[in-house]
């Protein structure tokens, strides 16, 4: 694993980027917990449905393991057969939630709605126009350590300054609220970028410029391909299980062959 210089202004930076991380993550896991368990807590109620809460599980799951271990060894061993496995997977699972699940406009203002939507085209334009030019592994490492990381940083702080207006009676008496709340997580969105790219987190590094790229041998493509396989096809399921069968099974008749 690749660091970054130790500096007075890395460590401050990199215990808020730290606490970010942790903080997101902790609320991930706290809105499972509750989507199991205490579904009446839930911010977004479509999670109190089983198969949903178990859609967002698996979500959280990938991207974790797409965040902390198959985007840093993919790094640290040039590695673009495992980096882009990684966020192929990792794609494959946000799109059923993008699709059904995405209530961030009336969970916390229209502000943020747009700007999810804006976050998400320029991020997968970005991952396209790095994996297209295939230029240097420091892209790579700014998209790992600042947009994937990104789906945590904002989480925690997000839903903090939600609270200011999570009720009509304070979103009437704060009008000022979601404008606040959105402030805030672009300017973390920014804030995140700089400190990326000015390499002030510790744990956070491109990997060596002197190391050769990392060529993957037959069973390496095949594993990826396998486990990209895997995800899309367990991502589906559980979509065609949450969906049903879909309108246009109304169309087959009572007579037909099943």
């Amino acid at each position: 694993m690749n660091w970054s210089a130790v500096t007075p202004d890395s460590i401050a930076i990199t215990t808020l980027y730290s606490i970010l991380l942790l903080w997101g993550m902790w609320v991930g896991v706290r809105q499972i917990y509750q989507g199991y368990f205490r579904p009446q807590d839930l911010l977004n109620p479509l999670f109190g449905n089983r198969q949903a809460i178990k859609i967002f599980t698996f979500h959280i799951f990938v991207v974790s393991m797409d965040l902390f271990v198959c985007g840093p060894v993919s790094l640290h061993y040039k590695s673009r057969l495992w980096y882009w496995g990684g966020r192929i997977a990792l794609l494959s699972s946000s799109f059923p939630l993008a699709s059904y699940f995405n209530r961030n406009p009336q969970s916390f203002g229209h502000f943020i709605g747009y700007w999810v939507r804006f976050r998400n085209t320029f991020e997968i334009s970005l991952h396209v126009l790095v994996a297209a030019l295939a230029i240097k592994w420091f892209y790579y490492y700014g998209l790992l350590y600042w947009l994937v990381a990104y789906r945590y940083l904002d989480v925690g702080p997000r839903r903090f300054f939600q609270k200011l207006y999570n009720t009509p009676e304070k979103k009437a008496a704060r009008p000022w609220a979601p404008m606040l709340n959105w402030a805030v997580i672009v300017s973390i969105y920014v804030l995140a970028a700089i400190a990326v790219y000015h390499q002030k987190v510790i744990y956070a590094a491109p990997p060596d410029v002197n190391l050769p790229d990392h060529v993957a041998a037959t069973w390496e493509l095949l594993l990826v391909i396998g486990i990209n396989v895997g995800v899309a096809l367990t991502a589906w399921g559980m979509m065609r299980t949450y969906t049903g069968p879909g309108p246009a099974a109304e169309l087959i008749p009572p007579t037909a062959e099943k």
